[in-house]
């Protein structure tokens, strides 16, 4: 009985000191990616890896417009102009109403183009409106994570909306795909 009690704790034992050393590494690399900004090639999961969770508005419009948003946002994550450009489109198909007129502008100058520069540059501003929205609208389900990236924007920085509080540059991508952190939730 002595050798199962002491078989099952150490069994314990490694499961945790595995489990959470996992964890721990995890949050140090973020931590030296985003504290120190160098720059790494992500692994392939992490160009891939789209956005799992999901959101609700009280309106329902404004639901469909986020999913669209964020669908440009990961695009942008793994660098794929033409997907950039086929996710700003769809997203400027739901800009119907005169109050996104500004939103829609940026949309289709991001749309317009396949050079992930440019389509970036007009993400800043793209970002910054979609921000607005969100805090000015009624969230029914799930959170929103407000991200910024002190590098972006020529070292002026640049904020983003994110599902998920882990950090997936989409200024950078792939160049440095953590660099970034959370500085509210919505």
């Amino acid at each position: 009985m002595k050798n199962l009690r002491t078989s099952v704790a150490f069994s314990l034992l490694i499961a945790l000191s595995v489990a959470c050393s996992g964890k721990s590494d995890e949050n140090h690399s973020q931590m030296n990616d985003s504290e120190t900004h160098e720059i790494h090639e992500a692994k392939p999961d992490e160009k891939i890896a789209a956005t799992t969770s999901t959101i609700t508005f009280k309106e329902e419009s404004t639901t469909r417009i986020f999913n669209a948003y964020l669908a440009l946002k990961d695009a942008l994550v793994q660098t794929d102009g033409e997907k950039v450009s086929v996710e700003a489109k769809k997203l400027e198909t739901l800009l119907t109403e005169a109050k996104y007129n500004s939103i829609r502008e940026d949309v289709q100058k991001i749309a317009e183009s396949i050079d992930p520069k440019i389509q970036r540059e007009s993400f800043i501003s793209l970002s910054d409106q979609m921000i607005t929205l969100a805090k000015n609208s009624e969230l029914a389900t799930g959170n929103l994570f407000l991200q910024h990236c002190p590098m972006a924007n020529d070292n002026k920085g640049a904020n983003w909306i994110s599902l998920s509080e882990e950090i997936k540059n989409p200024y950078f991508g792939d160049k440095m795909m953590k660099c970034g952190s959370v500085t509210e939730k919505i």
